[in-house]
């Protein structure tokens, strides 16, 4: 962030103590702030690198005339200060929203310096690249995958995503035809070479036909492309866009809205679901649960397993106990829960989205400790209370890994209101999170555990994991 004459400017693709000409790229007298790109480094930053990928570095997109691709806004700044930086966002935002301070706060000695330590899960040496199994293109006129600038509707041809796993990265999809298609989502299950396409059309007639005809074509010719799933929108249909899992997208973060669009997927090669190992088992013989390529997973590599860690490391449930999963997905936390808990103890797994949910149901068949409920949260917190308080055994864990818009008061006061002894709390958004936290330690929760993770490198989202005790 800078001034220019008093006006605030959100300046991209710089770092904090550098010296930039920054392009104007969204501004004018009535605005509250600009936004801007650098164009120039005048006096750098000790922690600036040549950007990992050239299409997304501001300096030679204007070379070129045109603006960077979004993606990968942090690829300029070396590993270890992206998460510096991110972790001075975390501290700051619980500090402004949550009017928290982690000095006052009862967690481990690592942040007793009151500093957010942002733990780095990619494999040694990767620069952050190669770590995104599920990335969602754009399509440009001539058929090619593309992608927007941050808050552009240009679309730039890619050759590559380096940011995406070598399955996706390295495949011949980059010069393929799409032609007839708004969107293609290429999915490489546990960051696999074999890779499931799911190509997003509105077209009708001869336009779609020839968009099926050459994916069939792909199929056949590429035996990397285990899967092909043509989507197709309802005419009308805001964007062709499927209302996904509780509004999270296909590049891994959360949006804050639906799309009311009913899409029909019509299966063109290979299989309806993908194969995404799990990092607990066994589960009906086998680690692994069977999605909807359409539907939520944890997009990088390393995340199911980071995740299920440090949750595991933070909860206090045991054999026996009960543990209810909130915004459950296909079941990740839940098939920890079951493996925790043990055959004497219980497992509820709410999820609203039925593809999700009937995978876990799948997954958790052969398992009658674990019951599924179909609903939206907000709904269910009556049956979360009576779960809780059945048998009157002792109190449980209450596992939520919400939206990017957070949990909210109602969910909030609703848990509050249980006999849940410990809330583990997974958020990609800070300032929503730092919003529920406030609203837990004002009920008399008190945070006594902190985690922040870096699961997407090279851009300035990051996860967080916090324990809730009272």
């Amino acid at each position: 962030m800078a001034r220019y004459e008093g006006r605030v400017v959100f300046v991209r693709h710089a770092i904090p103590g550098e010296v930039v000409r920054a392009r104007l790229t969204e501004g004018g007298e009535q605005a509250k702030f600009w936004r801007a790109d650098v164009v120039e480094v005048v006096s750098a930053s000790d922690y600036r690198r040549r950007h990992i990928w050239k299409l997304a570095d501001s300096l030679r997109a204007d070379e070129m005339g045109r603006l960077p691709v979004g993606g990968a806004e942090f690829g300029h700044i070396t590993d270890q200060h992206q998460r510096r930086l991110k972790g001075q966002v975390f501290r700051d935002t619980l500090q402004r929203i949550g009017g928290i301070s982690l000095h006052d706060l009862n967690i481990p000695q690592e942040h007793a310096d009151g500093e957010v330590h942002v733990e780095d899960i990619s494999r040694p040496h990767s620069n952050g690249l190669h770590w995104r199994t599920r990335v969602s293109f754009a399509v440009d006129p001539n058929g090619m995958l593309s992608m927007k600038p941050h808050r552009s509707n240009d679309l730039i041809e890619l050759r590559g995503m380096p940011l995406a796993v070598a399955g996706i990265h390295e495949s011949r999809i980059f010069s393929a035809d799409f032609r007839g298609a708004h969107r293609v989502d290429a999915v490489a299950p546990g960051g696999g070479r074999d890779l499931t396409l799911v190509v997003h059309t509105v077209a009708q007639g001869q336009d779609q036909e020839g968009l099926r005809a050459r994916l069939h074509t792909l199929a056949s010719e590429d035996p990397s492309i285990a899967n092909v799933l043509l989507a197709v929108a309802a005419p009308g249909s805001a964007n062709g866009r499927p209302a996904g899992r509780r509004g999270r997208n296909q590049r891994g973060r959360r949006s804050d809205s639906t799309s009311p669009a009913r899409v029909d997927y019509e299966l063109l090669a290979g299989d309806r679901t993908v194969s995404e190992p799990l990092p607990v088992g066994p589960h009906r013989g086998s680690s692994a649960v069977q999605l909807r390529p359409e539907g939520f997973w944890q997009v990088h590599r390393g995340a199911p397993e980071a995740l299920v860690g440090v949750v595991g490391e933070m909860a206090r449930s045991a054999a026996g106990e009960a543990v209810v999963d909130l915004y459950a997905g296909a079941g990740l936390f839940s098939a920890w829960a079951a493996q925790q808990v043990g055959n004497s103890g219980r497992v509820l797994s709410v999820e609203a989205a039925d593809a999700s949910s009937r995978s876990a149901e799948e997954l958790f068949a052969e398992m009658d400790q674990v019951r599924i409920l179909q609903a939206p949260v907000e709904r269910s917190l009556g049956d979360v209370r009576s779960f809780l308080a059945e048998d009157g055994r002792s109190a449980g864990t209450v596992v939520l890994d919400p939206p990017r818009a957070g949990a909210g008061t109602r969910v909030i006061e609703g848990l509050d209101q249980t006999d849940a002894a410990q809330i583990v709390y997974v958020s990609c958004e800070p300032s929503s999170f730092a919003r529920d936290a406030k609203e837990l330690i004002s009920r008399g929760w008190r945070m006594d555990g902190l985690r922040v993770l870096d699961l997407y490198p090279n851009t300035h989202h990051m996860e967080a994991v916090a324990s809730f005790t009272r």
